[in-house]
């Protein structure tokens, strides 16, 4: 790592990294603001880097570093051109709609859509096989563990919009697909804004007609705040440990239940307990089993995450 201990060091390196910038020797300018940024990770690094690391093509580097302050490319056109374009470059086609329908972009978003849709044509074009294999993989995610699930969704990201819906929606129903990739899916959609109706397998095995612009963050539930409130401001003030230790657990929880999670959460307080084997403080035996249910149905999915952890292999036959 550069040194950078005194001020006049690090200014003599910044001056001769604008002036490698300004000179158009983007190999040399990115790795000294790569040193720079690294001690110190401002935004006008965060954008000198990218740029440099653009422009000497090492597209997957830009990716990388400017998706760590995506924010800064909100503040003017320029700067959002340049985001869009790297994630064009690495095929991040998802990602760049929902960039797209970010508040922030709303000045630049019939203009970045139509970028989008010109690169999502050359790319169906040019990288036409490879597309096709993503697709395939895309469409089969709930034949495979979870861990593949989830890289296989990531990949799925580099297809275009269209391609990627059709592989949603037949997702959707699938029965066999893990619910926190089913969560993720649906948050996808409210990302991306679409307005459909879709088809929903969910965790009773019954089939519901969502309407993607009704959805909501998963925070944004009545049960995931009450939740919230008892963890932070009670437990938490009481036994910091144990509801540390349950956030996470609920949290998955909560992208399981979704979209539906105030259906089955009615009383937030005695869910929570019920997970920490808290002393109930409200709520009579009939409601608590009713929790419990939920909760060993709950944990059968959550096993499948922390199995292959500790080298168990939890995947399920498709007979089960």
């Amino acid at each position: 790592m550069a040194d950078f201990s005194s001020p006049a060091a690090r200014e003599k390196a910044l001056e001769a990294a604008r002036k490698a910038f300004e000179e158009q020797r983007w190999s040399t300018a990115s790795s000294a603001f790569q040193a720079l940024y690294q001690d110190q990770q401002t935004p006008e690094l965060n954008r000198y880097l990218v740029m440099s690391l653009f422009h000497d093509q090492q597209y997957l580097a830009a990716e990388q570093i400017a998706a760590e302050q995506d924010q800064i490319y909100l503040t003017d056109e320029t700067l959002f051109n340049l985001r869009l374009d790297v994630a064009l470059q690495n095929q991040q086609f998802i990602f760049a709609r929902e960039f797209c329908e970010l508040p922030g972009a709303r000045n630049w978003r019939e203009a970045g859509r139509d970028k989008i849709q010109q690169a999502e044509e050359e790319a169906e074009q040019s990288l036409a096989a490879t597309q096709k294999t993503i697709a395939k993989q895309f469409y089969h995610l709930g034949d495979v563990s979870f861990s593949e699930q989830r890289h296989r969704l990531e990949r799925a990201k580099q297809l275009p919009l269209t391609t990627f819906m059709k592989g949603v929606q037949y997702l959707l129903v699938d029965p066999f697909l893990h619910p926190l990739i089913r969560a993720t899916l649906l948050e996808e959609l409210l990302r991306l804004r679409v307005d459909a109706s879709v088809q929903l397998h969910w965790l009773d095995d019954q089939t519901y007609t969502v309407a993607t612009k009704d959805l909501k963050p998963v925070g944004a539930s009545q049960a995931a705040q009450a939740i919230q409130n008892y963890l932070q401001l009670e437990l938490g003030q009481n036994d910091p440990v144990l509801a540390a230790n349950l956030q996470q657990t609920v949290t998955l929880q909560l992208m399981m239940l979704y979209p539906f999670i105030d259906k089955v959460i009615t009383q937030p307080v005695l869910w929570v307990q019920a997970v920490g084997e808290i002393t109930p403080s409200e709520g009579d035996s009939e409601k608590l089993k009713e929790i419990l249910d939920w909760q060993q149905r709950l944990n059968r999915y959550l096993a499948e995450l922390f199995g292959p952890l500790s080298g168990e292999n939890t995947e399920k036959p498709k007979n089960e």
